[in-house]
């Protein structure tokens, strides 16, 4: 069996978008079978929502969402609960759980998102994620 390359990247490199009002946050996928051959089925980006921003909420049906918090503070919102967040926050949403984030600070909130499988990243990469 031959040896997988590594695959190493950052911000700067990932491909996305800003979603238009009214929940303006920089969404950008840093690593997906997308993008990248040989990935597994999973995909990893990064979110940027402004101070007193949100998403808006959605649920993906056929895919897990994990966020880890690394700056800024807020509240996400998982099915009917609510939980503070910041940095160092994880939160693991199940596939067809309804969820959103809220940055109630003055501060921007930055997060890296992990969707399992990672076909929910097309939206982004095609600009269609809202």
């Amino acid at each position: 069996m031959a040896a997988r390359e590594p695959i190493v990247t950052d911000v700067g490199q990932g491909v996305g978008l800003t979603t238009p009002e009214p929940a303006v946050r920089a969404v950008k996928v840093l690593l997906s079978p997308l993008l990248h051959e040989g990935l597994e089925d999973f995909s990893v980006g990064v979110t940027e929502v402004p101070p007193h921003g949100a998403g808006t909420r959605h649920n993906h049906p056929d895919a897990a969402e994990v966020w880890l918090f690394f700056s800024g503070r807020g509240r996400a919102i998982v099915g009917d609960r609510e939980y503070p967040t910041g940095p160092g926050t994880v939160v693991y949403t199940p596939p067809g759980t309804s969820h959103q984030f809220i940055n109630n600070g003055d501060e921007p909130v930055k997060l890296y998102f992990l969707y399992v499988p990672g076909g929910e990243a097309q939206a982004i990469l095609d600009g269609e994620f809202r």
